[in-house]
């Protein structure tokens, strides 16, 4: 048994896994395509349309398999990966000509950041829940590539501020400063998608707020 708490243990396992991948063991490979497949795929599938999603999750995995041999750091697979699979995500937008989505994603300019911005809205808990809710995935549509990729990495994949700012490629202060945009944005377009009169979505809504944030 690998010692420690259960989130150094996990570790531990992704570690040996990605070790065994490098020796070329086809079923450790499996293995690992099981463990993070499916969470490429969404945030893939946060920022494209679902076929080019696919398109661009296959190339993403054959670079993996490619690639796998030669990484340093082992222990990073999982920054590596997700640097990989945005590098695919901007392919595709450049490849369907979304020029301003791309340079929303490279070059995102934001406004001054209020106190307070790490303060989650009530909405983004939402990303807690499975996929598969049409209110959400709408209002993420609504956001610009940049925002609705911090969402998704933060959120969804719960990674650190520092582990976000490593694979979109800009400061822990970008980062939160986007953050804090988005989850306002997504706040504002998930109450114009909101029925009218629809006070019960909001209370519940409400009730699953997060009660902070780690730094």
């Amino acid at each position: 048994m690998v010692p420690g708490n259960p989130e150094s243990r996990e570790r531990a396992r992704e570690y040996l896994l990605v070790l065994r991948c490098q020796a070329g063991d086809d079923d450790a490979f499996s293995d690992l395509y099981d463990r993070f497949g499916p969470r490429s795929l969404r945030y893939l599938e946060g920022l494209l349309e679902p076929e080019e999603a696919a398109d661009a999750h296959q190339e993403v995995w054959l670079s993996v398999f490619r690639r796998i041999s030669g990484l340093n750091n082992p222990r990073a697979f999982k920054t590596w990966l997700y640097q990989i699979t945005r590098h695919r995500a901007l392919d595709a937008l450049r490849r369907e000509k979304r020029r301003s989505e791309v340079l929303s994603v490279l070059n995102g300019e934001e406004e001054g950041v209020a106190p307070g911005m790490d303060e989650p809205h009530p909405e983004v808990q939402v990303l807690e829940a499975p996929s598969g809710n049409p209110a959400l995935e709408a209002g993420l549509g609504k956001l610009a590539a940049s925002h609705r990729e911090v969402l998704l990495l933060r959120y969804w994949e719960e990674m650190s501020y520092a582990e976000v700012a490593l694979i979109v490629g800009c400061s822990v202060g970008t980062v939160r400063s986007r953050l804090h945009h988005a989850k306002r944005n997504l706040k504002e377009a998930l109450e114009c998608l909101r029925p009218l009169g629809d006070e019960s979505a909001e209370r519940e809504t409400a009730e699953t707020a997060y009660d902070g944030e780690e730094t």
